[in-house]
C-alpha cells in the first residue's frame, strides 16, 4: 500500500489518469458556505420536509435552527470534487453507495470534504479505463463529521498505455 499523500483545501490538476492515483492516497479540499436562501430553494424543489422550509418548523421538531436536505449535502460533495480534480478523465460514475447523514447543516455552515482512494484496479471490461474506489467524509468548520459516501469512479488510463503493458510482459 502506498503512503498516505494529504494536501489541505486543494485543487489537484495533475490528477488526471487513472494512473496518477493510488490506493491510500487522501486528499482534502472545497470550501462550501450554506445559504439558507439556497437550503430553502433546493428543498422546495427536491425535499420538502418542514425542517428544510421554515426555521421554525425546524425549530419545533427539535433541530435547532433550519436544516440542509441530505441530498444537497450530497451534491455539494459531488460539486467540490469535480472543482478539487478539474482534468480528472473520468468517464463515469457508476453510483454511490453507504450515504449517511450523521449530523444536521446549518446555515452559515463551511463544508470541505476528504476523499481517500479505497480501492484502484483495472477494467477489464472496459479497456482503457480504471475503476476507483473513493472513501469520502463531508465536514463543517472545526472538522466535526457531518456525512459520508462511497462513491465509484471509472478514469481513462493514461495514453499509451497499452504499449506500456504490452512492453512489461
Amino acid at each position: 500500500m502506498q503512503q498516505s499523500e494529504s494536501v489541505s483545501n486543494g485543487v489537484f490538476p495533475e490528477m488526471i489518469w487513472f494512473e496518477d492515483f493510488a490506493v491510500g492516497q487522501v486528499f482534502e479540499y472545497g470550501d462550501w458556505v450554506m445559504r439558507r436562501d439556497q437550503m430553502i430553494a433546493f428543498a422546495t424543489l427536491y425535499d420538502p420536509e418542514p425542517f428544510h422550509l421554515d426555521e421554525a418548523a425546524a425549530v419545533a421538531q427539535g433541530w435547532g435552527g433550519l436544516i440542509a436536505s441530505g441530498p444537497q449535502v450530497a451534491a455539494i460533495w459531488r460539486r467540490l470534487s469535480k472543482e478539487a480534480f478539474p482534468n480528472a478523465e473520468t468517464v463515469i460514475s457508476p453510483g454511490w453507495d453507504n450515504i449517511r447523514w450523521l449530523k444536521p447543516v446549518f446555515a452559515g455552515d463551511r463544508l470541505s470534504a476528504r476523499t481517500e482512494i479505497a480501492e484502484a484496479r483495472e477494467l477489464g471490461s472496459r479497456p482503457g479505463e480504471g475503476m476507483l474506489k473513493l472513501r469520502n467524509e463531508i465536514r463543517r468548520q472545526g472538522g466535526e463529521l457531518v456525512a459520508t459516501l462511497s462513491s465509484t469512479w471509472f478514469v481513462r488510463r493514461r495514453p499509451g498505455w497499452e504499449e506500456r503493458a504490452n512492453h512489461s510482459d
